[in-house]
């Protein structure tokens, strides 16, 4: 598959945005930025409509345009995913290191008494 983005060297910036969450790496190959930023608009003004029963005259044009939509909300829900699980542990750092401050304060504390 050729993506429409596609260059035949990857910089620096693409590794790192591919190790950080490869789904957005590869949607921004494939749409490009302005595609995406365009989209992200449209579905937050969109309200929310109920799924509809399947019908049996689909065309592979709007069957295909649904899978891409469906990858990227499965992508954006990856994304979003991580993102908490990066921020679960970042406060887990956080409250382990003001544990370890706050023990050492109070060690001091019991020593200076002495």
């Amino acid at each position: 598959m050729k993506l429409k983005w596609d260059r035949t060297t990857i910089s620096a910036s693409e590794v790192n945005r591919y190790t950080y969450c490869p789904y957005q790496w590869y949607f921004e190959r494939y749409y490009g930025r302005s595609k995406l930023f365009q989209m992200s608009k449209t579905k937050k003004a969109e309200p929310q409509i109920a799924p509809t029963a399947k019908t049996k005259s689909k065309t592979k044009k709007t069957t295909a345009a649904k899978t891409r939509e469906s990858h990227f909300a499965r992508g954006r829900a990856y994304h979003a995913k991580e993102y908490q699980n990066f921020r679960r542990k970042q406060k887990i750092f956080l409250f382990c290191v003001t544990i370890t401050v706050i023990i050492l304060i109070v060690c001091i504390f019991i020593l200076l008494i002495k």
